[in-house]
């Protein structure tokens, strides 16, 4: 009994600090994949974890997985490690946490990421209501339907912002599955290319192939891009502008009646000085006349 009471105790030694390690002194780990989570089939993909500078060695966790999926020693730099798939089929797809150890016990798991698989399915067709090019404020439609009756639909925006929509399929016999996704009010935010897949809910992570792209693109509405200070700014300038306009026309008639003005006035001295210089030449001559001699 006492041997067993000490051997509990050592263990109980043991354990703690191991314990309290798991409860948060080591860094919690961050896991990624390169060159994402959605990968075609028949595609490599790496799995990264990121923890400790102590970290000895890095495991991949599979969800319904008893032991470890992998498990990897660290890269030189040691803080992270990585796992490759050299071909993604659906045994790879699924949800992956991953922990490291070190001299000081286990870390925490990383936060869940979802590995899937694309392309186990043929496409679904995806369209869009009333148009693919709309004004912001407006509600959309995507409608994402396939002759295969899949449990649920996924709409995916490429691109920055990554956003995405899940639905349960709607179907009828003999009728295709779909699912609509409506937008309410959308923004520039949603301009993007979207697509759509389809999966079964008991393989959440193998989908589909890709849907046909569309390309949304959203418009900003005049109300929404001005501002009243700024429609007031606008036509303070359009009344400046008309007023400079105008002064400028006045400018230039007076300026012509100026010219006018002056060239008659000067053409009407020159006339005048016409007429004195003959007057005067005229005078002239009849002096020099009445001095001649007069014949009898």
């Amino acid at each position: 009994m006492i041997a067993m009471l000490t051997v509990l105790l050592y263990l109980g030694l043991i354990l703690e600090p191991r314990t309290a390690v798991q409860a948060g002194h080591l860094p919690k780990p961050i896991i990624w994949a390169e060159p994402g989570s959605v990968i075609a089939a028949y595609t490599s993909v790496i799995t990264w974890c990121q923890g400790s500078w102590e970290a000895q060695y890095y495991h991949l966790y599979k969800e319904k997985s008893v032991n470890p999926w992998d498990t990897q020693v660290p890269l030189e730099t040691r803080n992270k490690a990585k796992f490759n798939i050299p071909s993604m089929t659906t045994s790879y797809a699924g949800i992956y946490k991953c922990y490291y150890e070190s001299a000081a016990g286990f870390s925490e798991h990383s936060d869940a990421m979802e590995l899937v698989m694309t392309g186990a399915y043929e496409n679904p067709s995806l369209s869009v209501y009333p148009s693919s090019n709309v004004t912001s404020g407006v509600s959309i439609s995507f409608s994402c339907s396939s002759s295969i009756v899949f449990g649920r639909f996924i709409l995916i925006q490429e691109g920055k912002h990554g956003l995405s929509w899940t639905l349960d399929s709607q179907h009828q016999a003999n009728q295709p599955s779909y699912a609509t996704f409506v937008l309410d009010a959308v923004t520039p935010n949603h301009n993007g290319t979207f697509r759509c897949y389809g999966y079964f809910r008991n393989e959440p992570q193998v989908w589909s192939k890709p849907s046909n792209s569309l390309d949304l693109m959203i418009s900003e509405t005049k109300d929404q891009s001005s501002t009243p200070t700024e429609d007031g700014l606008e036509t303070y300038q359009k009344i400046l502008i008309g007023v400079l306009v105008s002064f400028l026309l006045l400018f230039f008639l007076l300026l012509f009646l100026i010219l006018i003005g002056y060239q008659y006035g000067h053409k009407k001295k020159a006339n005048a000085s016409v007429k004195n210089t003959q007057s005067e030449n005229n005078a002239e001559l009849n002096s020099w006349v009445r001095l001649l001699p007069h014949s009898h």
